[in-house]
């Protein structure tokens, strides 16, 4: 086995160990008439319910959806049938759930139609019913229901600016929650008088619950002024939708139009439970590591930020600090591309490429091997999940003569990695925990 493949087995195998199906049962199970739910040394027990409605919603949705049917096979409760609201990559029909094919990362009227069916689903429970909501990356996108005024094209619009913008994810998702009904804590709204526990997989930088699709169960601090700031720091505001604007002003004036805060009493019976994470996924591949002893270290944790700065980073620190090699440094996160051009490609793909620049100019003569992608296996509108480069890759692309400053310029990196036969392609995932990045030097 290459060092290559021996990179994507360590990245599936960090993948696996966050898939809802080798995880959720640790966190929930059924006994008799119980529920119970645990987290840590604490323990959450439903008892008395009438009825059970399981919600799943995100990229994680299908191998969650058919988890809990077999946690919930043999129980004393009313299961209802359940929906399901997944990317179009992951959707397959899972038995005794409504199934949504939805569109990401731009919404589309698939996930519309999901959203209106989710509220008239649950637009009738009573205090005693119980909803289990299973959450994980891309609910945002995959279950768009905009505030009335705001038609579903305005909504793809300024979903478009915001990820070509080079906002973070945790911005991205402040503007969505103030011009959404299912997101910042709007799902509970709807749920309300009954019981809600959301099992939550993150794809987000330091695991705020929150901000993870957009924060459905849980109650939001954020603002309409804050929607403002991050629209005007990415000097965006003068290109979003007239009616959008009309109603972020008449948010930060209507005290009614906000986002429903910590002390709102339709969370007295809401409870979420955090059960994957990238850390998690980290901490994993190095214990597989160790198994092989490959010497390997976790480097940089909860990385957030314009991937040319953070492959500079990277490339500085590589230089600074004389590793024992051959080591593999171990980091992840959620970088940002900021989008010019009309290219093809994915912030994975282009952090590998700006990684192997910098190399060459920081550490000319260090050997390594660079693995960066996404946990969803999908980087960015494209079918790869990342990219895989080394030392050589830079002349094997201007063998190819590529003008790799001006396809970056143009967003075009895909392209770029086909050429060199350097993608990472791998199916959908049914997870999502972020990205991972492996640096192998040598």
């Amino acid at each position: 086995m290459s060092v290559s493949e021996q990179l994507l087995e360590i990245f599936k195998h960090g993948v696996s160990s966050v898939q809802p199906n080798n995880i959720l049962d640790n966190f929930i199970k059924v006994k008799s008439k119980k529920i119970i739910v645990t987290e840590g040394s604490r323990q959450k027990i439903y008892s008395k319910i009438n009825r059970v409605f399981p919600v799943c919603i995100g990229k994680a949705s299908v191998d969650m959806a058919k988890k809990i049917k077999k946690i919930f096979k043999v129980s004393n409760f009313k299961i209802e049938k359940g929906i399901l609201i997944v990317n179009k990559e992951n959707f397959s029909k899972v038995k005794g759930f409504t199934c949504f094919s939805s569109g990401h990362p731009i919404p589309n009227r698939n996930g519309l139609d999901a959203s209106i069916f989710l509220e008239n689903y649950l637009g009738k429970l009573e205090k005693n019913d119980l909803v289990l909501i299973f959450i994980s990356g891309g609910g945002s996108a995959l279950a768009p229901y905009p505030v009335d005024g705001i038609s579903l094209e305005e909504k793809i619009i300024i979903n478009k600016i915001l990820l070509e913008s080079g906002a973070n994810i945790k911005e991205i998702n402040i503007v969505r929650k103030h011009l959404s009904k299912l997101k910042g804590g709007n799902l509970v709204k709807i749920c309300n008088p009954a019981y809600v526990h959301s099992f939550i997989l993150s794809d987000v930088i330091g695991d705020d619950l929150s901000s993870i699709a957009s924060g459905m169960t849980t109650y939001d601090n954020s603002t309409f002024r804050d929607v403002k700031k991050i629209l005007n720091k990415y000097k965006i505001w003068t290109k979003i939708p007239k009616n959008i604007k009309n109603h972020i002003n008449n948010g930060e004036k209507k005290k009614e139009l906000e986002t429903p805060g910590k002390n709102n009493q339709i969370f007295r019976k809401t409870n979420n439970t955090l059960i994957g994470s990238n850390n998690l996924c980290l901490n994993n591949m190095k214990n597989l590591c160790k198994k092989y002893n490959i010497n390997s270290k976790i480097w940089f944790k909860n990385i957030d930020g314009d991937v040319k700065k953070i492959s500079k980073k990277f490339s500085n620190n590589i230089k600074k600090i004389k590793y024992k090699t051959p080591v593999l440094l171990i980091s992840g996160g959620e970088t940002t591309v900021k989008v010019n051009g009309k290219g093809k490609g994915g912030r994975n793909q282009e952090f590998a490429l700006y990684f192997a620049i910098e190399m060459k100019k920081i550490n000319p003569s260090k050997s390594f091997i660079i693995l960066s992608a996404g946990t969803d296996g999908r980087d960015g509108p494209t079918n790869a999940a990342g990219g895989i480069l080394n030392q050589g890759s830079l002349e094997k692309i201007k063998k190819k003569k590529v003008n790799l400053e001006k396809e970056l310029l143009n967003n075009n990196s895909y392209q770029v990695l086909k050429k060199i036969n350097s993608l990472v392609i791998i199916d959908g995932t049914n997870t999502n925990v972020a990205d991972v990045q492996l640096i192998y030097l040598f």
